[in-house]
């Protein structure tokens, strides 16, 4: 008979599970004797739920093909096979006959290629964990080495002692190579475990090439190099994450820069297709096919040489590899020896996949105003001393809380402009702070720039964070940030009351957001101040007191750039909106939070 001779183990069985055949390979696999009774139906798997399930299976299609299933052998042991079942004609009986390939060693295998990947998961967990926590450890004394040289330097050129600036500027330059590193060493460790998220906005390609050229110029002319950037009127309108985008296209003209003396390096877009590229070609040393083939592996540059000469992890290519990739594209390269080398960019010109909440805009108020009220929230002396310091000295008004319990106190007691939060808290951490100056009605239009070693930014956006800052905080982005929260005027607010109990919450939110606040109860005492310079440039007044107050000064010379914002209470007559229109009242109607609608108020007015 065929089938005895068949290198797959065979048997025929009746329906009801009967052994009526078995061939020699079945014996072999079983383990047993050539002519061994064997077991038959449920009592040969090691599932017996196995079993009926593929019974039913069969007498509902008829045949079985390539299904995994567990034997139980005569002396204990388990192995893994392959089967298929059909029906066919033996012995003038309809039976079946079932075939079975061991897979034992293939199942093996993949179990251990799994417990393999997820040894190598774990280790990747682990090695981001290290760097992590390494980060945090390390980015904490830079900040203050950072810092306080920021510092110092302020100090020593308003005292005249120039001969120690040069040296500050060493330390503070070393600490930002420093945090660099650390930050590149970080940045690959994120997108090689896809902890690195893409926040995806319209990108203006000349806009880009703008600020790469503005940043990169600088070291193109200490090595005597030509800089030029080449940007087609008609590119389209990029879809991708600005930020990441703008870090690649450092990385490659830097490089350029690094490695060309007293040569040309040219920066062109161009489109194609759906897609959008970016050279960036130099005239420098150049590399080999072999050094090309290894320039994009972590931590390997193109000459072991290369490293003591220029210095460097030797990760930013690839970084931007991987950013490239990450984004929908790839990153290529064409070198010669002695010539110079060209990296080209390609991306598509819209990239569809989201993988986190999209980043805020940012309110578009430019000029900062001094006097205005920040509350820093930190449990670290050493914080509030640097942080505080680089905001004083801007003339800001900084108030200190060193834990979270104290930052909502003081956040009701004095509506600050600004909230500068931690997150690494004892007992109330930062994300429970947020969460509750978010749900407070009183507190939620705060705005709330999170300042934290964690990288969480998508969590802190979704929580309610106006913006996110890494520690070490650079002296100059916060000042940025502080600028385009606090507002862009210093005026001189009138607030009349109607009494003495009238919104007295209104006056601390003002000044808070660095206003000059003066208060008069009724319409007497606010024309005197009216009358008394410094003139205000803004007054606030009920829709009671209004009409009076204004028809007095309409014809006075010294009030004709007054303006006027009037907090209605009720419906305005048709001639009363006349006489409002022609004085260029702007009218907050009934009804609204007072505060927001008095700051978007005063936003409008352009003071």
């Amino acid at each position: 008979m065929l089938l005895d001779s068949s290198p797959i183990a065979a048997v025929i069985t009746s329906l009801k599970g009967k052994f009526l055949f078995a061939n020699r390979r079945t014996y072999e696999l079983m383990g047993v004797t050539h002519g061994s009774a064997l077991e038959s139906g449920a009592a040969l798997y090691a599932d017996p739920d196995r079993f009926d399930e593929l019974v039913k299976k069969f007498a509902r299609d008829g045949s079985l093909r390539e299904e995994e299933v567990q034997y139980l052998l005569p002396n204990g042991s388990k192995i893994w096979c392959l089967v298929n079942w059909q029906n066919i004609e033996y012995d003038g009986q309809r039976a079946m006959v079932v075939w079975s390939y061991d897979i034992t060693h293939q199942k093996s295998v993949e179990a251990a290629l799994e417990h393999a990947r997820d040894l190598a998961e774990e280790a990747s967990k682990t090695k981001a964990d290290f760097l992590a926590n390494m980060s945090h450890e390390l980015r904490t004394p830079l900040n203050a080495i950072i810092g306080y040289s920021q510092i110092l330097q302020e100090d020593f050129e308003e005292t005249g002692h120039s001969d120690y600036i040069e040296d500050l500027k060493r330390i503070e330059s070393a600490g930002k190579h420093l945090l660099g590193l650390i930050n590149d060493v970080l940045d690959l460790s994120k997108i090689d475990s896809g902890r690195m998220d893409l926040y995806l906005e319209a990108v203006v390609v000349s806009r880009l090439m703008d600020e790469v050229f503005s940043l990169t110029k600088p070291l193109a002319t200490t090595r005597s190099n030509r800089l030029t950037f080449s940007v087609p009127d008609n590119l389209p309108i990029l879809h991708t994450d600005f930020v990441k985008l703008k870090q690649c296209l450092l990385n490659l003209v830097s490089n350029a820069c690094k490695f060309t003396d007293g040569g040309d390096i040219a920066v062109r877009a161009w489109a194609a297709d759906d897609e959008i590229f970016f050279d960036v070609t130099d005239t420098g040393i150049g590399m080999t096919q072999a050094q090309t083939e290894k320039l994009f592996q972590p931590f390997t540059q193109a000459d072991p040489s290369t490293t003591r000469q220029f210095g460097g992890t030797g990760l930013g290519l690839a970084i931007t590899q991987r950013l490239c990739r990450h984004m929908g594209g790839d990153v290529s390269l064409e070198s010669s020896p002695g010539v110079g080398s060209t990296f080209t960019i390609r991306l598509p010109v819209k990239l569809e996949a989201v993988t986190s909440p999209s980043q805020p805009q940012m309110p578009t108020i430019n000029s900062s105003k001094t006097g205005a009220r920040i509350l820093l929230v930190d449990d670290d002396p050493q914080i509030h001393h640097l942080i505080g310091t680089m905001l004083e000295r801007e003339g800001y008004q900084v108030e200190h809380a060193h834990s979270g319990e104290a930052a909502l106190l003081k956040a009701e007691e004095l509506r600050p402009a600004v909230i500068l939060l931690d997150i690494m808290m004892p007992k109330m951490d930062g994300w429970t702070v947020l969460g509750k100056l978010k749900e407070s009605d009183t507190l939620k239009l705060i705005p709330v720039v999170v300042v934290s070693l964690l990288d969480e930014r998508p969590l802190s956006l979704s929580l309610g964070a106006d913006e996110v800052m890494s520690k070490p905080v650079d002296r100059s982005q916060l000042i940025a940030v502080v600028r385009n929260y606090v507002g862009s005027s210093s005026a001189r607010i009138l607030i009349v009351h109607e009494n003495e109990d009238d919104q007295p919450f209104l006056s601390s939110t003002l000044s808070a957001h660095g206003y000059d606040v003066i208060e008069a109860t009724g319409n007497i005492e606010a024309l005197s101040v009216l009358a008394t310079p410094p003139t205000p440039s803004v007054m606030l007044v009920s829709q009671h007191d209004a009409f009076d107050i204004l028809e007095q000064t309409r014809d006075h010379p010294a009030f004709a750039d007054l303006r006027i914002i009037i907090r209605a209470s009720g419906e305005l007559s048709m001639a009363e909106a006349a006489f409002l229109k022609e004085r260029g009242a702007v009218v907050l109607p009934p009804g609204i939070a007072p505060q927001s609608a008095l700051l978007k108020a005063l936003e409008t007015l352009k003071l």
